[in-house]
């Protein structure tokens, strides 16, 4: 199962919302295109809505984790999603945009596929092999997170990558360039996120 989460970017969603279940994390819902399965928060950002027809999960303000966090483990515990699609995940406080590249790492550890679709901007976290499609000239770049990653990625790469060790503390992934066509990235070890900026 496809879920989609909405955070609160304060930035209305711009992408084409695909997903089997669609989780709006408090205003969140404010942003939202469509009208959402799900309504999760501790509405602290926004009014309870009264005409909401779908489930409403309310915790308590004084919990130990966000409201995307409690949102991916709901989509994993309730809805056994196998794939998460996030949104809003830039925009808004720059705290919160480290931790919403947290609960992307979040949902791989628990075993979910995880990406994030921003306005002419795809995120992947990827480990392993993850082939990505891409349009020539697409600028393309492969962080680590969370540590050291080792990366091979050699198809369709205007500088092709070998056993290229990323660190926290170099840019060596930075910047990459699509000759067009699918990329093949292998992560062997570690955790990358892959950013992709839509040619338009």
């Amino acid at each position: 199962m496809r879920v989609a989460i909405v955070l609160n970017s304060g930035n209305p969603v711009s992408r084409t919302i695909k997903a089997d279940k669609i989780i709006c994390c408090d205003a969140g819902y404010l942003t939202c295109p469509v009208q959402p399965d799900i309504l999760l928060g501790d509405f602290d950002s926004m009014p309870k809505p009264n005409d909401f027809d779908g489930e409403i999960i309310e915790h308590d303000s004084h919990k130990n984790a966000g409201d995307g966090e409690l949102a991916v483990y709901y989509a994993n515990e309730v809805l056994c999603a196998d794939e998460i699609v996030f949104y809003g995940v830039l925009g808004g406080r720059y705290d919160h945009i480290l931790c919403n590249f947290a609960i992307m790492r979040l949902a791989a550890d628990l075993g979910m596929q995880a990406c994030a679709e921003e306005e002419w901007l795809n995120i992947y976290l990827v480990r392993g092999k993850k082939q990505i499609n891409s349009q020539k000239g697409e600028t393309i770049s492969i962080l680590p997170l969370g540590g050291n990653a080792i990366v091979n990625c050699s198809d369709n790469l205007e500088y092709p990558l070998e056993d290229l060790l990323l660190t926290s503390s170099d840019t060596r992934g930075l910047s990459n360039v699509s000759k067009g066509g699918p990329i093949e990235i292998d992560v062997k070890a570690g955790t990358a996120l892959v950013f992709r900026y839509i040619k338009h």
